[in-house]
């Protein structure tokens, strides 16, 4: 066989897209993982048989003498950048949050409300003083935040200037020159309900009017805990941003109501309904692993959904199935969270919750 005019010798049983890397040719996957049982589901590894003039999903299709495989065919391509639009219809989610992008000192905000949020101050501190205070209370991520009509926005400014020690802004720094554009999914369509779901504290903003002196880390917890957490929390690690970034592909190319946007945790495991692309890794991962209790495929068509299996929780399977199965999805989907730090377990200053 031949694949982009290369000659590759077919010895066994192999796929087009083992074929391929014996050569030293990438075909791009998404939903396949070396070690596990191809499906083909996600079409990411569209390839063209010029011999037949068929479209193949590389990563399960086996690989014959008769076969002349394009990698980047124009059809090959624009299937792959269809798949991924197809996937990104139903992808409700934010690359990187919008207070992050409006942040003029590069402040990772979601990163530093979690951390308050769950006690982790030592780290909380750091981020704080790493990126300069430059805004006031009327700053441009308090204006893209999200909970702006749920109660008023995150305090992001009062606790960065409390966190740094900081009691006025300082002039702004100059920003690095920005990476290559990339790829950035936004979270569409979402109703206020579905916004709320998302909280974790859905009480009004309470930072106002706190005098300095008095200030509780039971007070800065509070206000962080309103933070929706809007951003990915592998924005710099997603396969999904890489692949769609390289194909150019549009969120917006179909339209379509979109599936489920819960979000779950479990002690120290994350799962976001929103960024799953349902492309079955961790169940063939934890499969792999001779899991007794593992993530499942639930429903069909449109209702399908990765979750527990059915009568369990997250937190019914074993750390370390939930481990490997964050460490092989190739979205923001699954995702473990730092441990908390907790120094202070109650604080008798707490405020009043609303």
């Amino acid at each position: 066989m031949t694949i982009d005019g290369i000659a590759v010798a077919i010895d066994g049983a192999v796929t087009v897209y083992e074929a391929a890397r014996r050569v030293a040719i990438q075909i791009p996957v998404l939903c396949h993982r070396a070690g596990l049982h191809p499906t083909g589901g996600c079409g990411v590894c569209t390839v063209e048989d010029a011999a037949t003039g068929r479209l193949l999903p590389a990563c399960a299709t086996p690989a014959c003498e008769s076969m002349a495989i394009l990698t980047a065919s124009p059809d090959a391509l624009q299937a792959r950048r269809d798949a991924l639009e197809l996937l990104l219809s139903n992808h409700p989610a934010d690359c990187e949050a919008p207070c992050q992008m409006a942040c003029p000192s590069g402040l990772p905000v979601p990163r530093l409300l979690e951390a308050v949020a769950a006690g982790r101050w030592a780290e909380a501190e750091r981020l704080a003083r790493i990126y300069p205070v430059t805004c006031g209370n009327a700053a441009p991520c308090e204006k893209a935040c999200r909970r702006r009509a749920l109660g008023g926005p995150v305090a992001i400014c009062a606790l960065h200037r409390w966190l740094a020690g900081v009691p006025d802004p300082q002039p702004p720094a100059a920003r690095p020159p920005a990476p290559r554009r990339r790829f950035r999914a936004r979270m569409t369509g979402l109703s206020e309900e579905t916004l709320l779901t998302f909280c974790a504290e859905t009480g009004t903003r309470r930072f106002e009017g706190i005098d300095p002196a008095a200030m509780t880390r039971a007070h800065a917890a509070y206000e962080a805990a309103r933070c929706l957490q809007c951003g990915c929390r592998k924005p710099n690690d997603c396969l999904l941003r890489e692949l769609c970034t390289e194909a150019g592909a549009r969120q917006s190319a179909f339209a379509g109501a979109h599936g489920s946007t819960a979000r779950e945790r479990s002690d120290r495991f994350c799962f976001d309904a929103a960024r799953c692309v349902l492309c079955g890794i961790c169940v063939r991962t934890a499969g792999q692993l001779n899991a007794s209790i593992a993530p499942a495929f639930h429903g069909r068509g449109f209702a399908a959904r990765i979750a527990p299996p059915l009568g369990r929780v997250w937190s019914d399977i074993p750390a370390e199935i939930l481990a490997a199965c964050a460490a092989a999805c190739p979205t923001g989907a699954m995702t473990l969270l730092p441990s908390a730090d907790r120094e202070e377990q109650e604080d008798p200053h707490c405020p009043e919750r609303m």
